[in-house]
């Protein structure tokens, strides 16, 4: 055993025992010193490394409803040849599309969707990433195609053209994407023999697909040199032993072959001597406005038991008292502030301070500048300090002993990208572990964080510009930068600003409660405060998280008091930042937001503290500072919002366009941003006097807490808020379409054409509902392969059940370079009646059933997910908090020709009950079919409702 000490607790890892098992020639090493673990992480793991150099860690957990796996190959865009830019990311579509063992393209997509599973895949700067999770019955056949990716590919010429449009459909939906248009004027600024310089994503120039012969070769030519067992981790998670994964993984992955891909770190510097400072203007396709300051520093991968850009970044992005945010906030001049390493390669990396303007920030650039050169000379004189380190140590320390485990599917992601920087011992630990205080590294960091080694970036509206990027039309400037302003940003004004102080929000106690044994929260009391608790036995962990439904119909019965309401919350969020933020530090966090129910607040992490942060939660929740010059910056932050929700993508704007024609309470963006522009700080003011005086309060204690503690955490809530009454809960309506089509234009800056057709189920109930995510479970797969690969109609291209309440619907939603939004409107409409007309068998469907019912069923994956399944049951009306049990139930129910009948009536020509969002983007004259919807308040109170309290 190893003991590491931590804040107030000696915690105990685990090694896990050695197994037997028989030699295999595929089979080069296994490490049975494991991996270190958490003491409540109850799986178990083991590090193999195969003949052929994969590296490979099995884990084994015995209540997993989902297995998963990843497979991360060291190859990114970073290998991209000069000539061919955008070819690994143009593989990694290439992959999926038919092996020498399974040649069908979209077999593999097939048969994760039927058995509850999903797949995708990323192409990094220096990663390439496949992944999968499906029910933990169906691993073993998912991982043998999964594992052919990488052993047999077939690569295809057919089609070859069909997805370097898919590619080039990629870039296209994204053009306006002002990350990546920032990004590309980034890289037109570094050194341009640096590998980062090169167009990552790839088009249909890049890739020169006017000549598919050669494109394909150069396809090949890629994966056998770079794709080597060598340089690849798998990670795989299942419920077998690790026995019995070792024997259905490990031969499967044994044909890979070891091509000896040697990766040495890069070489060439990322800027040119003499190139910087440099000071970059860009101009947004969005109305925001930042000020980022970047330095190039040495590569800190191999100082992880140090993380020396961690340390540095905790400080600068500290948002406490008399830190650079709490500072630059008093001023007027920024919203938000993130700092931390912002990019990293083998060979070096990026450290950033970005900062959000406000308006005023805007006129101010210069002075902020400073104070952020200043806090890091501040920094580099006072804060390398082995308490302000020993403190962040143990704070990470904690957070990997109580580690709540991600989704599977996550998990496995995480874990295989970390094989390729963490031994496999400390792969768990590895991204938390500091243990080695240098303060001298520290400093050398902290030395090269200079203006004259800055590289500064300006984003906003209006700035001077003279250069054009014609890839992602992005009109960007250069400013020059002069010795006085050199000489100015180190003698900037500093008043209030310090380092931070000791936390006080660390927890020392770690003790677990123990629970009744029955896993479902139970109620104590009914007044003044509804109260629920569940003591978790499950999970085992010294945390938990606190629900409080503040209910009430005046707090979003409307327009108006919706957009006080936004106001009022985030007036009390921000009053709370200097609080809230090393509380999060130490594991803590809240929440507070705005529902058709009323206001939801939520508390979660440790358990110890949290009575200290409800409380102070409470009380600026009741009484917040009325400052106005606070009201101003944030109503203008909110406005900015509204603004930019119309400059999204066009398949991201129809998307958020749905709910606000369905869901009554959800009012239409144009009468909310009016609202919002409306409301003075008095009428705020006044609008949460009025809600506090009539409030029917629901809470929920879920987690490690006892009945005393939440009888205590109760009482807080009593004593805050003293003036409350049992009221009538608010109602929630959904639309309830008629049968026809109804369509709603957005007017997206695009131009692509976007369209999300949205069918609602004629009845509502759990049948409709499980026969409706039947339907999108067997048709999903199908319907992307056939739109977006073989029609290539563009990249977003998805089909999805959409439930509201029990108002069953299913979303089509495709944004397309290629067609008019009435020609994408066709191509939907024709697929589903196809579909229809193929049917669907009854063996088929009794498989789909068995897969769905077992995605339905299955459990909590960690804490937090319990937690929120228990408080969703409560606010929706299931007090026996069972409702997958009876979504289960109906689906048991549900016959072949009930669920055919069903699928018949509501995808049906002539029974549909569709409403279509679309964006025109480039074909304003192609409307698509149906009668206009007009605006979203208007549709909605034209239309009957569904009823839901």
């Amino acid at each position: 055993m190893r003991y590491l000490k931590s804040v107030g607790l000696i915690v105990i890892f685990f090694q896990l025992a050695a197994c037997s098992w028989l030699g295999s020639d595929w089979l080069n090493s296994r490490d049975t010193s494991a991996v270190l673990k958490p003491v409540s992480d109850q799986r178990e793991y083991r590090y193999t490394e195969l003949e052929n150099g994969l590296k490979v860690v099995l884990i084994s957990d015995s209540a997993a409803d989902k297995a998963a796996a990843s497979l991360d190959v060291n190859v990114g865009s970073r290998q991209d040849p000069k000539d061919y830019q955008g070819l690994a990311h143009f593989l990694e579509h290439m992959l999926f599309l038919g092996t020498e063992k399974y040649p069908e393209a979209g077999a593999y997509q097939a048969y994760i969707t039927a058995n509850g599973g999903s797949h995708n895949a990323f192409t990094s700067f220096e990663h390439t990433n496949y992944f999968f999770d499906i029910s933990a019955d169906s691993l073993e056949p998912a991982l043998d195609q999964f594992a052919q990716f990488f052993v047999g590919p077939l690569f295809n010429a057919e089609y070859v053209q069909r997805e370097v449009n898919a590619v080039n459909s990629e870039y296209r939906a994204r053009i306006r994407d002002d990350g990546r248009r920032e990004l590309a004027v980034f890289k037109a600024q570094i050194n341009q023999d640096h590998p980062f310089a090169k167009f990552s994503v790839g088009n249909l120039e890049t890739l020169r697909s006017d000549n598919e012969v050669a494109l394909r070769e150069q396809l090949l030519a890629f994966y056998d040199k770079n794709y080597s067992a060598n340089i690849m981790t798998l990670t795989v998670i299942g419920r077998e032993s690790l026995d019995q994964l070792e024997a259905m993984v490990l031969p499967k992955f044994a044909g890979v072959k070891n091509r000896g891909r040697d990766l040495a770190p890069i070489e060439q510097a990322l800027f040119t001597a003499g190139s910087l400072p440099r000071w970059i203007n860009i101009q947004p396709v969005q109305n925001r406005r930042s000020l980022s300051i970047n330095f190039p520093v040495p590569d800190a991968e191999r100082y992880w038991h140090v993380k020396p850009l961690n340390y540095i970044g905790n400080i600068l992005g500290h948002e406490g008292s008399g830190s650079l945010l709490s500072v630059l906030k008093a001023r007027g001049w920024a919203d938000s502030l993130r700092a931390g390493q912002s990019f990293d390669y083998q060979g070096g990396a990026l450290f950033g301070v970005d900062v959000a303007l406000t308006e005023s920030g805007l006129k101010h650039v210069d002075e902020i500048a400073g104070l952020i050169y200043e806090g890091i000379a501040l920094l580099r004189a006072k804060g390398i300090e082995e308490w302000r380190f020993n403190e962040q140590a143990g704070l990470a320390n904690q957070e990997f002993m109580f580690r709540a485990q991600p989704a599977a599917i996550n998990e496995v992601v995480q874990l295989s990208m970390g094989l390729q920087k963490f031994p496999a011992r400390e792969l768990l630990s590895g991204p938390y572990l500091m243990d080695e205080y240098r303060p001298g590294l520290l400093a050398e960091f902290l030395e090269v964080m200079t203006p004259e080694n800055s590289f500064i970036s300006l984003v906003a509206p209006g700035v001077e510009t003279e250069f054009e990027i014609p890839r992602y039309q992005v009109s960007y400037g250069v400013r020059d930068i002069t010795a006085e302003q050199l000489s100015g940003w180190t003698s900037a004004n500093t008043a209030g600003l310090g380092l931070p102080i000791k936390n006080n929000f660390v927890a020392s106690d770690f003790s677990l409660k123990k629970g009744d044994g029955s896993a479902i929260p139970k109620l104590l009391t009914d007044t003044p405060v509804e109260l629920w608790l569940n003591t978790d036995d499950t999970f085992e962990l010294p945390k938990g998280r606190v629900y409080l439904l503040l209910e009430s119909e005046e707090v979003a019965a409307d327009a108006e008091r919706r957009a006080k309401s936004d106001l009022w919350l985030q007036m009390v969020k921000d009053q709370l930042n200097e609080l809230s933020y090393p509380a999060q530090l130490a594991g803590l966090d809240f929440n507070v937001s705005v529902g058709w129910r009323g206001v939801q607040l939520s508390v979660g992490g440790f358990n110890q503290k949290q009575g200290e942060l409800l409380r102070e939660l409470l009380q600026v929740l009741k009484n917040p500072e009325w400052q106005q010059a606070r009201f101003s910056r944030l109503k203008a932050q909110r406005l900015r919002q509204f603004e930019n929700a119309r400059r999204q993508s066009p398949y991201q704007q129809v998307i958020a366009e749905l709910p606000r024609m369905l869901s009554r309470e959800t009012p239409g963006l144009s009468a909310h941003e009016a609202a919002t522009q409306k409301a003075e700080m008095s009428a705020v003011a006044s609008h949460v006097a009025s809600v506090m005086k009539d409030l029917h309060l629901r809470m929920l204690v879920d987690g490690n807490f006892s009945e005393a503690d939440a009888r205590s955490l109760a009482g807080l809530v009593d004593a805050a808020l003293p003036m409350t009454l049992e009221t009538r809960s608010p109602a929630q309506f959904i639309t309830h379409l008629p049968v026809g089509s109804l369509v709603r234009q957005i007017a997206a800056e695009h131009d692509d054409s976007a369209v999300l057709m949205y069918l609602q189920s004629a009845t509502s109930g759990l049948q409709a509902r499980v026969a409706m995510g039947l339907t999108a479970q067997m048709l999903s797969a199908d319907f992307y392969h056939q739109l977006r690969t073989t029609k290539q109609l563009g990249y977003v291209v998805s089909a999805s059940v959409y439930p509201q309440r029990d108002v069953a619907g299913l979303i089509f939603l495709v944004q397309s370079p290629v067609l008019d939004p009435a020609s994408v409107q066709n191509e939907i409409t024709t697929y589903i009646q196809q579909w229809l007309k193929a049917g669907v068998d009854e063996a088929s469907f009794e498989k789909h059933k068995a897969s769905l019912s077992l995605r339905l069923a299955e459990q909590p994956e960690n804490l937090w997910d319990a937690a929120g399944r228990h408080w969703q049951d409560l606010l929706d009306n299931y007090p026996e908090f069972n409702s997958r049990d009876q979504l289960v139930e109906a689906l048991g129910d549900l016959q072949y020709g009930d669920w055919l009948a069903l699928t018949q009536r509501d995808l049906g020509e002539t029974g549909q009950r569709a409403l279509l969002v679309y964006n025109s983007g480039k074909w304003p004259q192609a409307v698509p079919i149906g009668n206009a919807s007009g605006e979203p308040d208007q549709f909605k109170a034209a239309l009957p409702a569904y009823r839901f309290e």
